[in-house]
């Protein structure tokens, strides 16, 4: 396998390109706020972002920081998320935010070790908290950002996302040092909307020169 600095570079550069230029506009990307992130996040464990998109404006405006999810009844959280087959999500999103509010108070911390207290959160939400809401320069890596890296760079493996950590370790060492909400944003949508699992648009690809998948197929 030949992953040269060059050939990262270039990786880095063309997936932050294509966010900037092509990727999808969600009302969770336009905030940095830790606790709409968290919550996204945790709803996009169960359903798709279009579902997502549909109660987001509501889930917010009635709920917005974790002390009013808090103090929320699973009665008026369900009315909300029900509509996406997410009932039993309401009091799981209430623990959680009560958790939260009794460890750490109305802040949402920043650190992984803290993050990953909380009840439901892994290593890949807690990792889009300090990312996409903190502008931290560490991976994240969802079962698309999985097949773009061991497509493009040849690698092995065959792991779920989360439980490969050879896959973690090399997604962290090919971060850039800067734009890295944009390139972990861009990670994603390349694998949702280009490096798909059946039928990839490799024609449509900014990666395409430097793949090591294309050749092949």
């Amino acid at each position: 396998m030949d992953v040269t600095e060059e050939k990262i570079e270039f990786f880095r550069r063309k997936v932050v390109d294509f966010y900037l230029t092509q990727g999808r506009k969600w009302p969770w990307r336009e905030t940095r706020d830790p606790y709409v992130v968290l919550i996204t996040e945790l709803l996009l464990q169960k359903t798709t972002a279009k579902q997502v998109v549909k109660v987001f404006s509501s889930f917010f405006s009635k709920f917005p920081n974790i002390g009013t999810l808090a103090k929320a009844s699973e009665t008026d959280i369900e009315a909300i998320i029900g509509e996406l087959g997410l009932r039993k999500r309401a009091g799981f999103l209430r623990e959680l935010a009560q958790h939260a509010v009794e460890e750490f108070g109305d802040k949402i911390p920043n650190t992984l070790e803290d993050l990953m207290k909380l009840k439901g959160v892994g290593l890949y939400t807690a990792n889009a908290v300090r990312s996409f809401a903190y502008g931290m320069c560490v991976p994240v890596v969802d079962r698309n950002v999985a097949r773009v890296l061991r497509r493009f760079f040849g690698l092995e493996g065959e792991k779920p996302a989360y439980a490969d950590r050879e896959l973690w370790k090399f997604a962290e060492k090919i971060m850039p040092t800067s734009a890295c909400r944009e390139f972990n944003y861009g990670l994603i949508d390349l694998g949702a909307m280009i490096c798909t699992s059946r039928e990839p648009q490799c024609s449509r690809c900014p990666l395409r020169p430097e793949c090591a998948y294309f050749p092949r197929h």
